[in-house]
C-alpha cells in the first residue's frame, strides 16, 4: 500500500520511557512500573507485557488504515494469526478497538499484564502521558465494571447515559461497548475523537453478527462500532480467535509479517519475494480484510484493485470445472473483492456482477419480467417459495399491505445461502445471496447476483394471509405437490430461470431447471419425498405435519462435506440426477440423501456428544426398512464390516468413530426391532425442561435406563461390554430385569 506506514515514536511515547509518575497513580490495581520502553507506538505500550487475559470466544479486526496499527494478535489456525487488539490515529484524535467487551471489565485486569496494557492504551488514546494521568477524565458507557476500576486506581470515571452533546465536553477519553450504541449515537462520538480525545470500543464482532443484528444489517456498514473505527481503519470482523476461555494470549514483541493489511498487500506482490508462510499470512489477512471493511473504503480498496490491474490485468471468473485455489493468491483476491462489493451494493441501485454469469446464472437476454402477487400464509415460517427469479441487478418492487410492515417480513434474493470463505478453493462467488426487510408499503431491492426469490417469515408471526406483489423478475419452474396441475407444469417447466423448485408441504428441492426440463412424474416423485420425510418423522416420534416444510438447496459447491443438513440441507450438483430418479429411488434408497434429512431429526437427549454422525444413521436404515425393503443399504452396516468392527475393538477396547459407535444400536435394533427406538424417543418428546438430562453422563444414564425398560431387559452388561460408561447407579435401577447379551 503506498501510504502504509509504521507508526513512529509520539511525544507521548518518549515521554512515557521517561516517566514513571503513572505507577504510584494505578499502583493499587496493576502494582507494576508501566514505564515502557523507548521505540514506536507498539513497542511503547506493550512494555512489560507478555502476556494478556482472553475473556472469551475473541472476536478478529480487521486492520488496514495507514495511521492503525495492531497491538496484539491470535491464532485463528495452527499457521495463521488475527489481529484482536488494535489502535490507531484518526485526525488529532486516537482509538482503540478490542476482540472482546471482557477487555474493558475488572475481571480481566490482573489476569497478566491485561491491567497494564490497558492503562497504557488508556493513556495513549487519550495523548497523556504518566505525568499528568491523575487529570485524566475517563467516560464509561455499557462497560460498567471499569468505574470501580478507575477508582480503586485513583482516576475521574462516570458513567455515561448517551448524551453526548453534554457529556462529552470535559472529557478525555471514553471507554464503551459499541453494541451498546445506536448509529445516530455515531456522529458525536466520531467528533469527539476527531477534535483529539480518546475513543476504547470493546465488542466481538461474531456476537453483534450474530445476536444484535437486525434482518438484513451488514456488519460492515450497520455495526455503530464499524461505522466508528472504520474512520481509522480498523472494523470487527464476524470470525473469531481459536482459543479457549480462560487461557491467556501471549503478547509477541515481533508480530507475524502481514497482519496489517496495508502491509499484506506489499507482500502479497509478485516481486516482494514473501515466504510461503508470510504469503500464507498476507492472503489471509487481505482476503478477510476484503470481506470486512465498508464498501466506500477510500484507502484500501482502491489500493488492492490498483495492484490487482497492475499485476493480474485480466478478471478471473470461478467456475465448477475451474476453481479459484488458494495458491492463486491475487485471483483469489480479486474474486474476493468483486464478492464483497457485489454484496454491498445499495439495495435500490444493484448492478450485475461478472461473477453472477457462471453461478447462479443469468436469464436470457429474451426472458420478459412479470408483476406477481403470491398468498404467503405467515402461520408457516421460514422460506416461501415465489416462483419468481431475479436477473443479476434487476430491481424489484416489493409490495405488501400496511398492516404487514411490522410483521418481520424479510424479501430473500436467491437459495444458495451457503458462505465459502474458508474453503481453499471457490467453484462460485463466496457469497452470492442477500435478505431484505420489508418495513414499509413499498420496497425495491435487487442483488448483484441475483437468485430465486423468497418472502423469508419469522416464527411466530400474526400477520394472517399477507398479499405480496412482486414486480420486476422472471417466472421460474416450480411445482407445488397438490396445487399445480400436469398442464400447469407442463407450461412452468419452460421457464427461462436457471433454477426451479419441486415443493410439497413436507419437502422443497432447488435444483437446476434442465434437471425439470423433461420431468414428467413430479407428483409421484414429491409423493415419494413425502413418505421419506413421514418415515423419518415417525421414527423420531414428530408428527407428519410440520410447522414447515424442509428445503434440499442443490450447489456446484457447499460449505461444507459432500452434504450437510441445516436449513436448507445442501448438495452438490449430481444429486440433481439422483433426487429426481424415481425409479431408482425405489429400488436402490439413497442413504446419503435420508441421512442429512435424518439430521434434522435428531435430539440432543439422546445424541450426546460424539454421536452426532452415529444415531443419524438410524433414520437412513429405518427409511430403507420401510420404503426400500431388500435393497443393499451402506456397506458398513453389512454383517461382514460389523464383525469386523467387533474383531478391532475386541483387539484395542476402543470404540471410536461413526460406524463403531453405530453398532451398538445395530445390534439392539436387529434383536428388538425398531419400536424400543420409537418407545423411547417418544418418551424424550414428553419430558418437562427439568426432566430432560443435561450433562454427559446423565444422557448415557437415562438411555441405559430407558432402552432397558421398553425392551423389558437389563442392558447394563451389554454397554459394559462394549464400554460405554453407563453409571454404577443407572445400571443398579435396571438390575432387576433379566439379563440380554446378543448373539455373535
Amino acid at each position: 500500500m503506498k501510504n502504509f506506514k509504521v507508526i513512529r515514536p509520539t511525544t507521548a511515547a518518549k515521554s512515557w520511557a521517561k516517566n514513571s509518575a503513572l505507577c504510584f497513580v494505578m499502583m493499587h490495581l496493576f502494582s507494576q512500573s508501566l514505564v515502557p520502553a523507548v521505540g514506536d507506538d507498539r513497542t511503547a505500550l506493550i512494555d512489560g507485557v507478555q502476556e494478556i487475559a482472553l475473556p472469551g470466544v475473541v472476536g478478529s479486526l480487521a486492520v488496514y488504515g495507514p495511521d492503525a496499527f495492531v497491538v496484539a494478535s491470535a491464532p485463528v489456525s495452527d499457521s495463521l494469526q488475527t489481529p484482536v487488539i488494535a489502535a490507531g490515529n484518526l485526525k488529532k484524535g486516537r482509538i482503540v478497538a478490542f476482540g472482546h467487551n471482557g477487555y474493558l471489565s475488572a475481571g480481566a485486569m490482573d489476569k497478566g499484564q491485561t491491567g497494564r496494557l490497558i492503562s497504557m492504551l488508556m493513556l495513549w488514546s487519550a495523548h497523556r502521558t504518566p505525568a499528568d494521568a491523575k487529570s485524566l477524565r475517563v467516560g464509561v458507557y455499557g462497560v460498567d465494571s471499569m468505574l470501580s476500576v478507575l477508582s480503586k486506581a485513583g482516576l475521574s470515571g462516570r458513567k455515561l447515559t448517551g448524551n453526548w452533546n453534554s457529556e462529552l465536553a470535559d472529557l478525555d477519553v471514553v471507554l464503551c461497548e459499541p453494541r451498546s450504541l445506536k448509529t445516530s449515537d455515531v456522529p458525536a462520538l466520531l467528533k469527539f475523537v476527531e477534535s483529539g480525545h480518546g475513543l476504547m470500543m470493546a465488542a466481538s464482532g461474531w456476537v453483534w453478527n450474530g445476536y444484535t443484528a437486525k434482518k438484513g444489517e451488514q456488519i460492515q456498514t450497520d455495526f455503530p462500532g464499524n461505522q466508528i473505527a472504520a474512520k481509522a481503519g480498523i472494523v470487527w470482523e464476524s470470525r473469531s480467535a481459536r482459543t479457549a476461555s480462560g487461557e491467556l494470549i501471549p503478547v509477541s514483541r515481533v508480530l507475524p509479517p502481514g497482519l496489517h493489511a496495508g502491509e499484506a498487500l506489499q507482500l502479497l506482490k509478485p516481486n516482494s519475494n514473501a515466504s510461503a508462510a508470510e504469503n500464507k499470512q498476507a492472503a489471509e489477512t487481505v482476503i478477510q480484510t476484503v470481506a470486512s471493511v465498508p464498501p466506500d473504503d477510500p484507502t484500501f480498496i482502491p489500493e488492492a484493485r490498483t495492484m490487482l490491474a497492475e499485476f493480474l490485468g485480466t478478471t478471473v471468473i470461478p467456475q465448477h470445472r475451474q476453481p479459484v485455489r488458494a495458491a492463486n493468491v491475487l485471483g483469489r483476491l480479486q474474486v474476493a473483492m468483486e464478492t464483497r462489493l457485489a454484496l454491498s451494493q445499495p439495495q435500490d441501485a444493484p448492478k450485475s456482477s461478472s461473477l453472477s454469469e457462471s453461478f447462479p446464472g443469468r436469464l436470457p437476454d429474451n426472458a420478459m419480467t412479470t408483476r406477481k402477487t403470491i398468498e404467503i400464509n405467515t402461520t408457516i415460517p421460514r422460506w416461501h417459495s415465489t416462483g419468481l427469479y431475479a436477473n443479476p441487478g434487476a430491481l424489484l418492487t416489493v409490495t405488501i399491505p400496511k398492516a404487514a410492515a411490522e410483521a418481520g417480513l424479510t424479501l430473500r434474493i436467491g437459495a444458495h445461502k451457503d458462505k465459502l470463505w474458508e474453503k481453499d478453493a471457490w467453484q462460485r462467488a463466496p457469497e452470492v445471496t442477500r435478505t431484505f426487510p420489508l418495513t414499509t408499503i413499498r420496497t425495491t431491492a435487487g442483488s448483484a447476483f441475483g437468485g430465486l426469490v423468497y418472502i423469508e417469515v419469522p416464527s411466530d408471526c400474526s400477520a394472517g394471509t399477507v398479499s405480496v406483489e412482486i414486480d420486476g423478475a422472471a417466472p421460474a419452474p416450480l411445482y407445488v405437490h397438490g396445487a399445480t396441475s400436469p398442464s400447469e407444469w407442463k407450461a412452468r417447466q419452460q421457464h427461462p430461470a436457471p433454477w426451479a423448485e419441486l415443493a410439497s408441504d413436507r419437502f422443497i428441492i432447488t435444483l437446476p431447471s434442465e434437471a425439470v426440463r423433461q420431468l414428467d412424474n413430479p407428483g409421484e416423485l414429491m409423493e415419494y419425498w413425502n413418505s421419506v420425510l413421514d418415515t423419518c418423522a415417525d421414527l423420531a416420534m414428530r408428527p407428519f405435519e410440520r410447522s414447515s416444510p424442509e428445503r434440499f438447496v442443490i450447489d456446484v459447491q457447499i460449505s461444507a462435506g459432500y452434504m450437510h443438513a441445516g436449513y436448507p440441507i445442501m448438495a452438490p450438483m449430481n444429486l440433481a440426477q439422483e433426487v429426481t430418479d424415481l425409479a431408482t429411488l425405489k429400488s436402490k434408497g439413497n442413504w446419503g440423501v435420508y441421512h442429512e434429512i435424518g439430521h434434522n431429526h435428531q435430539e440432543p437427549e439422546w445424541t450426546w456428544e460424539g454421536l452426532g454422525e452415529v444415531t443419524v444413521n438410524l433414520f437412513s436404515m429405518y427409511v430403507y426398512d420401510t420404503l426400500n425393503p431388500g435393497a443393499m443399504q451402506h456397506g458398513m452396516v453389512q454383517p461382514d464390516s460389523l464383525a469386523k468392527i467387533r474383531r478391532d475393538f475386541d483387539q484395542s477396547g476402543k470404540l471410536e468413530g461413526p460406524w463403531p459407535q453405530l453398532v451398538p444400536y445395530i445390534e439392539l435394533q436387529r434383536n428388538f426391532g425398531w419400536q424400543p427406538f420409537k418407545t423411547v424417543f417418544e418418551e424424550y418428546r414428553n419430558l418437562k425442561p427439568g426432566e430432560r438430562p443435561k450433562s454427559l453422563q446423565e444422557k448415557k444414564d437415562q438411555w441405559l435406563i430407558r432402552f432397558s425398560k421398553a425392551v423389558g431387559h437389563n442392558l447394563g452388561p451389554f454397554y459394559d461390554d462394549w464400554k460405554i460408561g453407563m453409571s454404577d447407579a443407572a445400571k443398579a435401577e435396571v438390575s432387576s430385569l433379566p439379563v440380554w447379551k446378543p448373539n455373535r
